[in-house]
């Protein structure tokens, strides 16, 4: 048994070019054994978001399409032994809670089990990740920690901005994720996160999904290639140790090309991704980093970390491992 096989494998970002419609082949057989699935047409609201989690139910009651949709660590554990794969439904931006606590409750009820605070610009919870004043978290966004704490939801701070990030990690009562960003000190993007939140984040118990997603990882020269992205998780382990590593590779599940979502990004947050579009490029095919680009290219990344002579033991850790920790800490 390989150890894509022996471990369990979740990738802490997947979304989807509109409606999520499934796997593609090489991802259903990749090893992949859950994901955080963002819920399309967030960004439009409550009634748009409720419909498209309605959507993706119906899709995984179909057998032929082995999915599940997960809400606790039994079902991924169902999934796992069924040979499933697990869909974590996941707000990238907060939108759809709008400023309730009663569509937060709403939503959990419809299985999301994690949340962004901020998606890049600040709202009602905090500052987010590309505003040039950092006021940091908010009284409402106190409140809404307070509640997904008692929910047992999964707090995630990847694209909020640093001052909201420590106020936030110090608020909650459980461990937090970055589900997908990369250290600052190889990268200097307002997406990283700096050394000052990669520590917090680990001493409260805490794991950063590193992605391969382009922007992230590169050094300034041409598409990042899989030992750029590897150099990533060897500084954030050398940091804060090998407890609190994954991956989220920022990505699709079915290879559609997410072109107007790269439009979009170029448009409203130059600072995270015009330097990079000048010097690499906006097609598709070099948005990730050269051999690891997301979950059908897990092998590779397993070889590569082989080669870095990281242990079979470490590397459970990193491909899932650790995000189960978290889960088992925080959903009832």
């Amino acid at each position: 048994m390989n150890i894509l096989q022996k471990s369990f494998v979740l990738d802490g970002c997947i979304f989807a070019d509109g409606d999520f419609r499934g796997c593609a082949p090489d991802v259903a057989n990749s090893g992949l054994n859950a994901f955080f699935l963002t819920v399309p047409y967030s960004t439009e609201g409550s009634r748009e978001a409720a419909r498209a989690i309605a959507r993706i139910h119906r899709l995984a009651d179909d057998p032929h399409q082995g999915l599940r949709v997960i809400r606790n660590c039994q079902d991924l554990t169902k999934a796992k032994e069924a040979g499933e794969i697990g869909l974590i439904l996941w707000f990238q931006d907060p939108h759809p809670v709008e400023n309730s606590l009663e569509l937060l409750r709403v939503f959990y009820e419809l299985g999301v089990r994690t949340m962004q605070l901020t998606y890049n610009r600040a709202n009602y919870l905090g500052t987010g990740s590309t505003e040039e004043k950092d006021s940091g978290l908010t009284e409402f966004g106190a409140e809404v920690i307070a509640e997904m704490n008692h929910l047992g939801m999964v707090i995630d701070l990847s694209h909020s901005s640093k001052q909201t990030a420590l106020d936030a990690m110090r608020e909650s009562k459980h461990p937090v994720l970055f589900s997908h960003a990369n250290p600052r000190a190889l990268t200097d993007s307002p997406r990283n996160k700096d050394d000052e939140e990669l520590k917090l984040l680990a001493e409260q118990g805490g794991v950063v999904g590193l992605t391969p997603w382009g922007p992230l990882c590169w050094k300034g020269i041409g598409r990042p290639s899989l030992d750029d992205y590897i150099d990533h998780i060897e500084y954030v382990i050398n940091l804060i140790g090998v407890d609190h590593v994954g991956f989220g590779s920022d990505n699709t599940a079915d290879h559609s090309s997410d072109t107007a979502g790269t439009e979009e990004q170029s448009a409203l947050y130059p600072g995270v991704v015009a330097e990079y579009n000048r010097a690499v490029g906006t097609d598709p095919s070099v948005r990730h980093a050269e051999g690891f680009s997301g979950p059908h290219d897990l092998a590779n990344l397993v070889e590569g970390l082989k080669r870095r002579d990281f242990s079979d033991s470490d590397i459970g850790k990193l491909l899932g491992g650790n995000f189960l920790r978290v889960f088992k800490d925080v959903w009832k």
